[in-house]
């Protein structure tokens, strides 16, 4: 695994992130069921809202991405959000990563105490993932008709790190 550090995403990431999203089904599982598909640029940057939150990046000293993700507040928790990994990146450790440093950093950044996400019931590997840098199952006090085909998960602040 390449050294990887958390910096904040420049709109010279974008197409980079945009290329990892293949077809109409990863795009709903990445960027929810509003998430227009096919995307250009500008309705990427509209649906994602890259330039309204907290968007960061995972890359090497010479520029290389390995994944994508955002915070921001929500039901005052530090909300993770399109979460990716690079394609030819996953199993790597990199999710793990951008997931403990990008809660770390929010929560900090936020003044918040935990940290929360959605994950796809059919996706086991990022469920493991989560489950294993200490997120719990929790129950979404929020009615939402989208709740069906995902859980919510939540995990006090310094509950992980990128280490682990």
């Amino acid at each position: 695994m390449s050294e990887a550090k958390l910096e904040v995403a420049r709109d010279t990431h974008l197409p980079i992130v945009m290329s990892w999203i293949q077809d109409r089904e990863q795009c709903v599982q990445w960027g929810g069921p509003n998430f227009r598909y096919p995307f250009d640029a500008q309705s990427f940057v509209e649906d994602c809202r890259w330039g309204d939150l907290a968007s960061f990046v995972l890359a090497n000293a010479s520029g290389e991405l390995f994944a994508f993700g955002q915070y921001y507040n929500r039901l005052d928790r530090c909300h993770l959000g399109r979460l990716i990994v690079s394609p030819h990146q996953r199993g790597a450790g990199y999710g793990q990563q951008l997931v403990a440093e990008l809660a770390e950093h929010g929560c900090r950044e936020l003044g918040l105490r935990e940290t929360s996400l959605f994950v796809l019931k059919d996706n086991p590997p990022a469920r493991g993932l989560y489950q294993k840098l200490g997120f719990q199952f929790a129950d979404y006090p929020e009615q939402q008709e989208w709740l069906s085909w995902c859980d919510y998960m939540v995990a006090p602040a310094g509950a992980f790190s990128a280490t682990e």
